[in-house]
């Protein structure tokens, strides 16, 4: 899943896409979760301010047995209908859409910043409960009021991997990459934190009370038989039908024995986890930041990268997008007709998730830069997509896309390109002269992108000229992501995060 490495040291419709029910796609789950392995989180009194220097609350040894402290004021432990970003994207498309809010964008300006936090950002935030949620390499979580920036409560989990432990990777040290994910109607936040284990790195799945920080569930969710060092989860966690889905790949260098995996994991806490592995003899990572996308009927649709078969030999699931049912059974697949010199090219497919548009269709590009046409009910094995066409001019697309409608805005390393889909057909509207580091999101009537030297632009959806910039902090994380809620841009300044109001 070799990617690019880190970087730190005519009118889009104005048709907007329907929400689906978080509640719904949770399930009906028990609302107790079994007692798991309790590290300290620490809340601040209401209104108290958030001290200026690096947060970093002192963790009690690995595996310890304590309880939070209730918080006098933190988030709101069940919110319903609340205006928020619970997942990656916003939603389970992943589709980068402020929902809650009118196309009238005004001038950005700085509302408050968190302070610096103990590690980088790689996570995409989520927003629930009246706060924002911030996971670090750390393997530490933050809660912030998302009004007033105040620091509602702190848990850190355990002690991230460093690169010494590691046979390749770009990110050190390596704690909470992949979106955590928020399941409104339950209070709860779940996340996946890599730490050292008692046999070396491993991959914990964590159950946290969205309202205090509280850590309720902790368990293993490292698939049976893998090399754990070898396996990263970066891709973003989502949660249907009762379960929560968590995506692995491998790290920067294709280093080690790693397997493009999805885990499902009960939210009761309990229970035997499902998997799904794809069928090669090596690698084949599904590291997309946006990770799996859930459809409106709960199936789950990845997209994955290069594989160990080659040229003359039989497809073994690589450099594909794959349908799989909430049970993780296989039940369709696509790839190009050229996967294996994709395979050899180390020109990953699955460097972005599927963008799923309505009517049934998806659109995937890849680091080639070509898009491929799908119809997510059918995807038509290799070779079976339903039109092909250059999306990015030079170079290939990393990150996630955002979608307003039949319009996609691709995060081409050329620039950043939008694609109208007509039919069974698509063209390519513009593509800006931002070159977009990471994940697009549209809001208040804009594109807004982070550029790799850590610029944040407005990009004007018609003709695709940047009307806006804002130089945020370095170092710029790889992907940068943002997120819109309301009124409001959260993006990445440096070590911290910071709240842009004008939307």
């Amino acid at each position: 899943m070799a990617h690019v490495p880190d970087q730190r040291a005519t009118n889009p419709p104005a048709r907007r896409r329907p929400w689906l029910s978080w509640v719904a796609l949770a399930g009906a789950a028990s609302a107790t979760l079994a007692a798991g392995l309790l590290p300290r989180a620490t809340a601040l009194p209401a209104g108290a301010a958030a001290p200026a220097g690096p947060v970093r609350l002192q963790p009690p040894p690995y595996r310890s047995s304590q309880t939070a402290r209730q918080p006098s004021s933190g988030c709101a432990a069940r919110p319903a209908g609340a205006l928020g970003w619970p997942t990656y994207g916003g939603g389970p498309l992943h589709g980068s859409y402020d929902l809650g809010h009118p196309p009238a964008a005004g001038r950005l300006h700085v509302r408050w910043r968190t302070p610096r936090l103990d590690g980088a950002v790689y996570a995409e935030p989520v927003v629930a409960g009246g706060c924002l949620i911030v996971a670090t390499e750390d393997d530490s979580i933050y809660a912030f009021d998302a009004t007033s920036g105040a620091l509602r409560w702190h848990v850190h989990l355990a002690s991230p991997v460093t690169s010494g432990a590691l046979p390749c990777g770009d990110i050190s040290p390596l704690g909470i990459t992949g979106a955590p994910v928020v399941v409104p109607g339950r209070g709860e936040l779940w996340a996946v934190e890599e730490t050292e284990g008692r046999s070396g790195p491993e991959h914990l799945l964590v159950g946290v009370s969205l309202g205090d920080g509280r850590v309720l569930s902790t368990r293993p969710v490292d698939p049976p038989g893998s090399s754990p060092a070898a396996m990263q989860q970066r891709g973003a966690l989502v949660v249907a039908h009762g379960n929560v889905y968590v995506p692995f790949g491998g790290l920067y260098g294709d280093c080690g024995n790693y397997h493009g995996t999805v885990v499902s994991a009960p939210l009761t806490g309990t229970g035997r986890p499902g998997y799904w592995a794809v069928p090669t003899g090596r690698g084949a990572g599904i590291w997309a930041p946006g990770g799996p996308v859930v459809l409106a009927n709960g199936d789950l649709l990845v997209a994955d990268g290069n594989g160990a078969a080659g040229p003359g030999q039989r497809w073994d699931g690589s450099n594909a997008v794959i349908l799989l049912s909430p049970a993780l059974k296989p039940l369709g697949s696509w790839a190009p007709a050229n996967w294996a010199q994709l395979n050899a090219s180390d020109l990953d497919i699955g460097s972005t998730a599927p963008a799923v548009l309505p009517d049934g269709l998806a659109l995937q590009v890849g680091k080639s830069g070509t898009g491929y046409l799908l119809r997510t009910d059918h995807l038509g094995g290799v070779g079976g997509q339903l039109a092909t066409g250059q999306v990015c001019p030079s170079g290939g697309a990393f990150g996630n896309d955002a979608v307003d409608g039949a319009t996609v805005y691709v995060p081409c390393q050329a620039g950043l390109t939008a694609v109208q889909v007509q039919g069974h057909r698509f063209r390519v509207l513009w593509t800006s002269s931002a070159a977009a580091a990471g994940s697009p999101v549209v809001a208040g009537g804009r594109i807004w992108l982070v550029t790799g030297s850590g610029q944040l632009q407005g990009i004007d959806p018609t003709s695709g000229r940047a009307v806006q910039y804002l130089q945020l902090a370095n170092p710029i994380t790889h992907f940068p992501w943002l997120v819109a809620v309301g009124p409001t841009l959260y993006a990445p300044d440096g070590d911290r995060v910071v709240d842009l109001a004008g939307l």
